[in-house]
């Protein structure tokens, strides 16, 4: 009787050229592992050795099931699993007796897609059973000769063998099976091409130096969890190299906006956008040259969280006619909706009911209702994973969902008809949860790439594409019969948009202007504008007053005397005005508007005290000196009163020019605001009056008081006007923006609308600092890995110490090592976010030995740049206790800056001075000076003055120096000031 036979070949056509790429291999292997109750699933790609390591936590399989059923093909196992009842008691769900999951593959030949991967497959299975955990079984499959052709199936072996006692095969082990897989390689090299069996031989020889033992012990150090079959540990690994080198590009293949091949494709195997907790989790990480990455994540897809940041939003059911009953929310507005499935006419569909959820998000960010940074955050995600899926009992069915795989042709009908059709493909995200007992018609294809294209898939397609139709119709036209949240919304974003940014252009251009004030009083304050023009009007009026002296007449005397004061103080009062800086009212400062005003305060005060109250009386005591005996007072309080007058005189000119331009722009508001503007400004002369009233009688009561009185007055006046003149300055300002506002047809319910919106914006973005703590977090796994290095280096150290107390060279050496090391450890306490210490003992540390670290260090680049190091005697001899690595780590960050800053000064002798006084260590270079206002804001984080400088320096130096009871202070600042630093002990007190 002739019988059928079966080439090896077939495994080859079954298995690896019925899957699409490697990705769709490893998603096959996934579901295997969930139909083995697996928890977890992770890959391990090692670039460098190309071998691929895939582990899971599954029921495991015993000796009897690798080879009846693993190494068979279309085995019946798992035929017709999904109809048994979930109350089947005999089913095994592993030892913690899972919930009972359907099963993904039925037909038997899904483990073969591992070829497609690698050609060599090391196995080892250890199954968990009611009786207990079985010995580990070790398979080795040699797929390349099941693509070699006329052999058969039955002249390939596979060894297997058993391990008992939860052992790991060692590299010995794994060479056992590679010599028995090559002796029957040997035996058919007669039936293989010469260049095949080269090729077959070399491939297999490379699994000699697999060592699964060490492997394991690699992949779980340090792991609180570990994925091991050692010991008590069971489920089914596999091992397979050499792997193809197409996985490099699925890998490397996305972009900031496209996603890689291996992204689209095994990202989202379970369904995290329905489940807080997925049915299984799957892992893959790429150990590459620059280190391990983590390609497929918990955190990598969407999740529940997401459809919060949408801008539409939709959610419910189709039933067993294809109606959609559910919820439709447009900008936040939820309202309920059913559309009917019109293609079918009423019949029943043949793909079954299932649930829909799917949220879009506007591609303008002006027209979206979400934070700007949750828009961000969104749009790169949609852009990269946007689409539909489709999860079959919560597990992904591919191809869908694929950014790269519109299978609705939601992009197609956009480009025919946009105003039709409104949704863009990759702006949406959501899913489509069908499962295998009520939508048991939809039958994927052999090669996993979708359903096959039968009625119930037709059906299915139907039903959605009419739903996304209907949603345009029914919302998003302009014509929609429930259009209205779309098009108000939309309309309502896009005008705060606009109002806001005209708001913001408005309001830079006042901080523009404030901006170039500041930097004006700085300018002449650090160019000494402010000292030398007292000095010069001091100079003016004592050199008048010497040429006046020889006059006999008392009238010219005193005509010429009070020209001069007239001239001197209208330079005095025109140096005060010049470091006037007024606030600008309800204006919002950047951060560095901020520390700049705040400087501004400090220095202005100082001037006030130091140079403007001085020169003020000085003039009035060289003046009072010099008419004394020749100026009457009745003439002295005669002057006085003029030049008040005058002052009010020019208060109130300067005044009615700015209620002319205030009534000019209110004429287009109510009589009421025209009346406050008259009120104010005659309660502005009265006011000014009562005043000249006060010091007429004062002057009178008190001639001696005249100069003390008429100064007060002055001020007085100033300040009379200059609140005045905000106040008008205000009003006139908001009356030119509000006409402006309404000839735009703009009215105040917008504007005050746009800035509730905006300052609800600014209250919700409190949750942007949440960016923060994720970075703490970072900076936290940076720290615990830096922490696991210096751990292993010191014990490196230990074992170095006894050759060092034996070899005074190396005791040297080691004692430089152990000090840098120190150094090291003082910077990972400040990275710490939790405040743990590496504890170390003070020291007693000597600024000599301060000295021969900074030669040490800087040795090189102060020869090259020709800098000296100048110590003192005192530096030398001063002595602190302190934990070394901190004051060291200060010390050269000052120095490292001063070298930075000498040597880009270039020119004369440049030196760096180290002394040190009563309180502590001082450091001075004769570098450029730093401005006053920057005195504190140097040791602020992010500040710096260097061209592509972080700024981190000084910050973490004094951190760390406070941490440890010390302090570091700019002592002398000023541009033409040589910089000088003190690090200092506090005391007890903190003083």
């Amino acid at each position: 009787m002739t019988q059928l036979r079966v080439r090896a070949r077939a495994v080859d056509m079954l298995g690896r050229q019925q899957i699409a790429g490697i990705p769709n291999a490893i998603h096959e292997l996934f579901k295997n592992a969930h139909d083995a109750y697996a928890e977890r699933v992770e890959v391990d790609y090692f670039r460098s050795n190309r071998v691929l390591v895939l582990r899971d936590d599954g029921y495991g399989m015993t000796r009897e099931d690798v080879e009846n059923r693993w190494l068979t093909l279309g085995t019946e196992s798992r035929l017709n699993s999904n109809r048994e009842k979930a109350d089947n008691k005999d089913e095994w769900r592993g030892p913690k007796n899972l919930p009972k999951r359907s099963i993904m593959g039925e037909k038997g030949i899904g483990r073969l897609a591992i070829a497609v991967i690698a050609p060599i497959t090391i196995l080892m299975s250890r199954a968990s059973r009611s009786d207990g955990l079985h010995d580990l079984v070790v398979a080795l499959v040699h797929w390349g000769l099941f693509e070699q052709p006329g052999l058969d199936i039955s002249a390939i072996d596979v060894p297997v063998e058993e391990f008992p006692g939860g052992k790991l095969p060692t590299r010995e082990d794994i060479g056992r099976l590679v010599d028995r897989v090559a002796a029957n390689l040997k035996k058919l090299e007669g039936e293989i091409d010469p260049e095949a069996f080269k090729h077959l031989h070399e491939d297999l020889d490379r699994a000699r130096v697999i060592g699964p033992d060490n492997l394991d012990k690699t992949l779980n150090k340090g792991r609180e969890e570990p994925l091991s079959l050692l010991d008590e540990g069971y489920g089914t690994h596999f091992i397979v190299l050499p792997v193809a080198p197409e996985l490099n590009d699925d890998i490397d293949g996305g972009t900031d906006k496209e996603s890689s091949k291996l992204e689209r494709n095994l990202l989202g195997f379970s369904n995290t956008m329905a489940l807080d907790t997925p049915v299984i989790k799957t892992e893959f990480r790429d150990h590459g040259s620059s280190g391990v990455h983590e390609r497929i994540g918990p955190r990598s897809f969407f999740n529940g969280e997401d459809f919060s940041k949408t801008d539409q939003y939709f959610e419910g059911g189709f039933d067993e006619y294809g109606q959609f009953v559910g919820v439709v929310s447009i900008y936040g507005k939820p309202r309920k909706f059913v559309c009917n499935w019109i293609d079918g006419k009423g019949r029943m569909s043949r793909c079954g009911a299932f649930s829909f959820k799917y949220g879009y998000v506007q591609g303008n960010s002006s027209e979206s209702s979400l934070l700007p940074q949750d828009w961000s955050e969104m749009d790169g995600k949609t852009n990269r994973l946007g689409g539909l899926y489709i999860y079959r009992d919560g597990v992904r069915i591919l191809p869908y969902g694929n950014s790269d795989v519109d299978w609705l042709d939601i992009e197609k009908r956009r480009t025919l008809a946009a105003k039709d059709w409104f949704f863009s493909y990759r702006r949406g995200f959501g899913y489509v949860s069908i499962s295998h007992s009520v939508n048991g018609a939809l039958t994927e294809k052999a090669g996993r790439e979708g359903f096959r294209e039968n009625q119930a898939y037709r059906d299915f397609r139907s039903i959605l594409v009419n739903f996304f139709r209907q949603l345009a119709y029914e919302f998003f036209r302009k014509t929609s019969p429930q259009g209205d949240d779309y098009w108000a919304g939309k309309e309502t974003y896009a005008l705060q948009a606009v109002l806001l940014k005209k708001q913001q252009e408005k309001a830079n251009n006042r901080r523009n202007v404030f901006r170039d004030e500041l930097k004006d009083f700085f300018d002449s304050y650090n160019g000494g504008f402010f000292e030398s023009e007292s000095s010069s009007i001091l100079k003016c009026l004592e050199d008048g007053l010497e040429l006046f002296k020889s006059e006999l007449d008392l009238g010219d005397f005193a005509s010429r005397v009070r020209a001069l004061e007239l001239e001197v103080k209208q330079r005095a009062k025109a140096i005060y005005n010049k470091s006037v800086v007024a606030l600008p009212r309800g204006l919002a400062l950047t951060n560095k508007l901020q520390k700049d005003w705040a400087a501004y305060e400090v220095i202005s005060a100082q001037l006030r005290e130091k140079i403007f109250d001085p020169l003020r009386e000085r003039i009035d005591a060289t003046l009072h000196d010099a008419t004394k005996g020749r100026v009457a007072a009745a003439e002295r309080r005669s002057i006085a009163l003029q030049d008040i007058e005058r002052e009010r005189d020019s208060a109130v000119r300067g005044l009615t020019s700015l209620r002319r331009e205030a009534a000019e722009a209110a004429e287009l508001m109510q009589v009421a605001i025209k009346d406050v503007l008259q009120e104010e400004f005659s309660q502005l002369r009265v006011n000014i009056e009562q005043v000249i009233e006060a010091f007429v009688k004062r002057s009178a009561e008190r001639p001696e008081e005249i100069d003390q009185a008429r100064y007060e007055v002055e001020q007085q006046i100033v300040d009379l006007r200059n609140r005045e003149s905000e106040l008008l300055d205000s009003f006139r300002r908001q009356m030119i923006e509000l006409a402006e506002s309404v000839r735009e047809r703009e009215t105040l319910d917008d504007r005050f609308a746009a800035l509730e919106a905006r300052n609800q914006v600014l209250e919700e973005q409190i949750e942007f600092y949440s960016e923060f703590a994720q970075m703490g977090m970072s900076v936290g796994i940076l720290q615990h890995e830096f922490e696991r290095a210096a751990r292993g280096i010191r014990v490196s150290m230990a074992e170095l110490k006894p050759w060092a107390d034996r070899n005074a060279p190396l005791a040297t050496i080691y004692k430089n090592l152990r000090d840098h090391i120190e150094h090291l450890d003082g910077y990972l306490k400040v990275l710490d976010p939790l405040g743990r210490r590496m504890h170390r003992s003070k020291v007693e540390v000597s600024g000599d030995e301060i000295l021969t670290v900074l030669r040490r260090v800087f040795s090189d680049h102060l020869e090259s740049s020709k800098i000296q190091l100048m110590p003192t005697n005192s530096f030398r001899g001063k002595k602190v206790e302190c934990k070394s690595s901190a004051l060291l780590g200060a010390f050269i960050n000052v120095v490292d800056n001063a070298v930075y800053w000498l040597d880009a000064q270039g020119g004369h002798e440049r030196r760096i001075v180290l002394d040190a006084d009563s309180e502590g260590f001082i450091i001075s270079n004769n570098g450029p000076g730093i401005e006053e206002r920057l005195r504190e804001r140097v040791f602020e984080f992010g500040e710096t003055k260097k061209p592509g400088g972080r700024g981190m320096g000084l910050a973490v130096s004094r951190e760390t120096l406070r941490r440890e009871g010390f302090e570091i202070d700019l002592v002398k600042a000023g541009l033409d000031v040589n910089p000088a630093f003190r690090i200092w002990p506090k005391n007890e007190q903190g003083e």
